[in-house]
């Protein structure tokens, strides 16, 4: 009897199990509907992959910023935060497919896994052998780069990899005015300065009669708002959305205040949100603590918004 017993207890301990995986595998942000990695298929025009959904404090979960922006079988990273190579590899997309690295602006949080990008997506035999690198300081960025690592790339390339991509035929436009436009691999990009702590811009992409905007940090901006127009996907700064629930309680007033002199609060990310009628907007930047939608669907309601509102976690893929 007690033997049957262990036997039935094994039996629903395996169904249980069972379960409990497959819950989750259909609930992997880098995985469609059908199970398969994000990448496996195509799309017709944009996507958007959160690589990094956090912030500059190191959390378990959440990378830090950087954001894919996909079109067609053309991709555009906006920022590299810490963990960026590891997520894209983990989520079907080696660095080494990706040509057009854009940064919004030079803090660590958003270019400390650069490194990494620029020298794991060029070593190899199927390493990429060109880059385009855009945006603020990006000129000091790689410079930065090539000279601290120069005896490093020079053995990595005496193995056989050519120069190509990371001592020539890297392209770099190095934004020191006030607005940008220019194509890349069939996309048409715009840029526009936006308030924070250094130089700032926000980006938008356009193709085939869809956009997508990533607005990189910022405060309140009026013309961000009109930049940002009838965008399908607006990748917006959320940092003050969080709850800050991870912070201890006593520093949690201090820090949102502090925070409100680089990062637009939650009223004003719903203003500029309604006044630019974006379809659906994408919370990222999470900062340290939990994103109540339901609550931040009121305020952005009472703004005058009328889209979709979703916040971002590692891996999630949104298309318009």
């Amino acid at each position: 009897m007690s033997r049957k017993l262990l036997l039935l207890v094994l039996l629903i301990v395996m169904v249980i199990s069972g379960c409990g995986t497959k819950e989750s595998a259909d609930k992997k942000p880098s995985q469609n509907k059908n199970g398969n990695s994000t990448f496996d298929e195509v799309p017709a025009g944009f996507q958007v992959v959160i690589v990094g959904s956090g912030n500059p404090k190191t959390e378990v979960g959440r990378g830090a910023p950087s954001t894919l922006v996909q079109y067609k079988d053309k991709f555009f990273l906006v920022d590299s935060g810490e963990n960026t190579t590891s997520t894209l590899l983990k989520i079907g997309l080696p660095a080494e497919k990706i040509t057009n690295m854009l940064f919004t602006h030079q803090h660590v949080d958003h270019n400390g896994g650069f490194w990494n990008f620029f020298i794991d997506g060029w070593q190899g035999p199927t390493g990429r052998r060109s880059l385009n690198l855009v945006g603020p300081q990006v000129q000091e960025l790689y410079n930065t780069t090539v000279n601290f690592f120069k005896s490093d790339l020079e053995y990595r390339s005496s193995l056989g990899w050519p120069k190509d991509g990371i001592f020539t035929n890297v392209s770099i436009q190095d934004f020191t005015e006030d607005k940008y436009k220019f194509e890349l691999d069939g996309v048409k990009i715009s840029s526009i300065p936006v308030p924070h702590t250094v130089p700032t811009y926000a980006y938008r992409f356009d193709a085939k009669g869809q956009s997508v905007v990533v607005s990189g940090d910022l405060t309140y901006s009026e013309e961000f708002a009109k930049f940002a127009k009838n965008a399908d996907i607006l990748v917006i700064d959320g940092m003050l959305a969080s709850d800050f629930s991870f912070v201890p309680e006593q520093a949690r007033e201090s820090l949102n205040n502090g925070l409100k002199q680089s990062h637009a609060t939650l009223e004003d990310l719903a203003k500029m949100a309604a006044d630019a009628k974006a379809k659906k907007v994408v919370l990222t930047h999470i900062g340290l603590g939990k994103v109540d939608i339901p609550s931040i669907s009121k305020v952005f309601s009472a703004a005058g918004y009328k889209g979709e509102i979703i916040a971002a976690v590692d891996g999630l893929a949104i298309n318009p």
